[in-house]
């Protein structure tokens, strides 16, 4: 065939391009023949060459696709122009050589004439022709056969869809819409499942197009075995599930731009989606003096060792910067895998941690409570700073086990190694007082609490804590002093002269038939006088009482029998008073102790003594359900008690002008009420008077 032959490549991988361009002119035709090749990267520079120039022969990849994601295999069909397919695959010297052949017989077409049969056994794909009306077999290559594993005999009386293998999805009824939708449109491009006759399935890509020869429509059926594409499909498909759902971002880049990205690391970055990343610069995730921190970093790591890992801040396109873990691999062609991961929760816990750090060691400095650790393994001994302050020891100071008893007093350090030795051996915790001799020769109280730490069955290790507790032990060695004080103050005062006061009343109530009226008077005025005196000792002795801590244990009392004894009492002691029970006590328990007589006992005697002969005192009680409480109201018709004073009265030493008490009465009421867990309060009573309010806690719900 002599003369010119223009060959027109269209493949997109550039190294087969250059192969192609580089190799077909050798091997297309003869000496006789000059082969011009031209090669073109898609559907739109391949038109535009056929445009301006004569092309002989269209060699184009199976790969390529245009913009509608059709293959440009069945666009270049309807040029007119000698089509020759082939899989962008590593092409061999014998595939090149195969392809030549065919694409000189294909360009024979266009100057010469045609030998049908040997392209159609030559063309490196399966190729099959079927009437359009019957969609009888007309002819299959062998490459066809092969793919079905059979023989020409076996499938030359079969129809598109026999051949379909039993995969979900793809029916008789789809194949068949598949084949009709070629015959109305002219083409039709889709994958399809096959059943070899050995049984294995393999996926084929099918490029069905309408042919016109010798006054009849032909369908022509193009294809090609992508069982190995369809499997790394899968494998990719796979991998990149797997990359999606890793709780890290992950990136492949070229030429420092994103190709690909997870929607994790989209996700980081403040991008809606992987896809709107593709394409950015990795410098546009970080601020200017982030990236040439980078850049000084980056290059020397992955040009020594091919790794960088560190810490960097991405600032995302709203303007929050996310701190992240980055870890970069360098691949070939200026490729980078990135991997990195947000510390924005961990930065936060750490500060946290931080923050409960300082506060622990604020906390223990005021508290001066410190804690330490004895692992039995290496028998190390770790004290916090607090511990160490308490010893006066340098914070830098490292103590061992021996050095820490050795701070305890001579006589106490037998027992701490006894604690010690039970705890490590038997579990057995501990606390206890202990006193110390610090670095600086100070003395102090110490408490110490030791515990085990077991694991796998045994104790590996002791934990603790100590207290300074000097100023405490001091404070109680002092309130032993009160107590011991107040104890004896009460002996005196409940036994000596209350005894003598009762006495000398006893001895003057038997003078009141002996005396004249001159002398009754002054009688009356020396009983008066003993009768304070002996209630003085009463109150005293209950005060003391409270105050030394006898208000701390309560009990239930019944409310009702505590009451009438009271007013039994002083009924008793004042015949000329007029008291009144308003309705029903509740027979009810409140929690109290046996001093609760003193509360109603004060309260009757100050609405009585402080109103003269002739008052009305009025006692009423209800009970709040809802705050579990009894409430009694004491009230008298009396003077009543000023505005001014009533924020006051029940404070020590307070009484009113005209009284003749001694201020403490009402002092003691309310302190053993709140010992009770009650409270007491006055109120204007009308149209004259006072109301004394107190509230005590039920010992059960009523």
């Amino acid at each position: 065939m002599p003369g010119r032959v223009n060959v027109l490549v269209v493949v997109e991988n550039e190294t087969v391009r250059d192969r192609l361009s580089g190799s077909l002119p050798g091997v297309v035709g003869d000496a006789a023949t000059t082969v011009q090749v031209e090669t073109a990267v898609s559907a739109e520079t391949a038109q535009a060459v056929l445009e301006r120039s004569r092309v002989d022969c269209l060699v184009v990849s199976t790969e390529l696709t245009n913009g509608e994601g059709e293959l440009l295999v069945s666009e270049l069909r309807t040029t007119n122009v000698p089509l020759v397919s082939f899989e962008c695959a590593e092409l061999s010297d014998l595939d090149i050589e195969s392809l030549g052949h065919v694409v000189y017989d294909a360009a024979r077409n266009t100057v010469g004439s045609l030998d049908h049969r040997a392209l159609f056994e030559a063309v490196n794909v399966g190729l099959a022709v079927r009437d359009v009306d019957t969609l009888e077999l007309v002819d299959i290559n062998q490459h066809y056969l092969d793919i079905l594993g059979t023989n020409r005999e076996d499938v030359i009386s079969t129809e598109p869809v026999e051949l379909t293998a039993d995969f979900p999805g793809f029916t008789e009824a789809r194949a068949r819409d598949e084949v009709k939708h070629a015959i109305e449109t002219g083409s039709n491009v889709f994958f399809w499942p096959l059943e070899r006759t050995d049984g294995e399935l393999v996926w084929i890509q099918v490029s069905l197009s309408i042919a016109h020869f010798s006054d009849r429509d032909y369908l022509i059926s193009t294809v090609e075995d992508v069982t190995a594409d369809r499997e790394r499909e899968r494998e990719l498909e796979a991998f990149k599930s797997a990359v999606d759902a890793v709780d890290a971002g992950i990136a492949l880049t070229e030429d420092g731009r994103h190709t690909y990205i997870n929607e994790t690391g989209a996700h980081i970055c403040g991008y809606p989606d992987a896809a709107s990343m593709e394409g950015t610069s990795w410098t546009e995730l970080h601020d200017e003096a982030e990236v040439e921190r980078l850049h000084r970093e980056l290059r020397p790591a992955l040009d020594a060792t091919g790794r960088w890992q560190g810490e960097a801040t991405i600032r995302r396109p709203d303007g929050v910067s996310v701190p992240v873990r980055l870890s970069i691999t360098s691949l070939p062609e200026n490729r980078n895998v990135v991997v990195f991961q947000d510390l924005s929760e961990q930065k936060s816990r750490e500060r946290e941690l931080e923050r409960s750090r300082d506060f622990l060691e604020r906390t223990q400095r005021i508290s001066k409570v410190g804690g330490w650790e004895l692992n039995l393994v290496d028998e190390t001994l770790e004290w916090t700073d607090q511990t160490k302050r308490i010893h006066d020891v340098p914070l830098d100071y490292e103590p061992s086990l021996d050095d820490a008893i050795d701070f305890y007093a001579a006589d106490e350090r037998e027992w701490v190694h006894e604690l010690v030795d039970r705890c490590r051996n038997e579990g057995i915790s501990w606390e206890d007082d202990f006193r110390i001799v610090t670095a600086n020769g100070a003395e102090r109280w110490v408490r110490t609490r030791g515990e085990p730490v077991i694991r796998d069955g045994r104790v590996t290790a002791l934990r603790g804590t100590i207290q300074d507790v000097t100023t405490r032990r001091s404070r109680e060695r002092e309130l032993e002093r009160t107590n011991a004080e107040l104890e004896a103050l009460n002996r005196i005062i409940r036994h000596d002269i209350r005894n003598d006061m009762a006495v000398i009343v006893g001895w003057s109530e038997l003078l009141e038939d002996h005396v004249d009226d001159a002398g009754r008077d002054i009688l009356s005025r020396v009983l008066s006088t003993g009768r304070h005196t002996i209630e003085i000792t009463e109150v005293a002795r209950d005060l003391i009482e409270t105050m030394s801590g006898g208000a701390v244990d309560t009990r239930p009392l019944s409310l009702s029998d505590t009451l009438d004894r009271e007013l039994t009492v002083r009924r008793e002691a004042f015949p000329t008073a007029n008291i009144v029970v308003d309705s029903e006590i509740p027979d009810v328990a409140v929690r109290a102790n046996p001093l609760l007589t003193s509360v109603f006992g004060n309260v009757l005697n100050n609405a009585i003594q402080h109103n003269g002969d002739g008052t009305t005192v009025t006692v009423s009680s209800s009970i709040d359900e809802e705050r579990e409480q009894a409430i009694v109201r004491i009230s008298d018709d009396g003077v009543g008690i000023p505005d001014n004073r009533k924020p006051v009265v029940f404070g020590k030493g307070e009484k009113g002008l005209e009284s003749t008490g001694t201020g403490l009465g009402l002092y003691l009421v309310n302190k053993l009420v709140e010992s009770f867990g009650g409270s007491v309060h006055i109120e204007d009573n009308e149209p004259t008077g006072t109301i004394v309010v107190i509230e005590l806690p039920l010992a059960s719900p009523s």
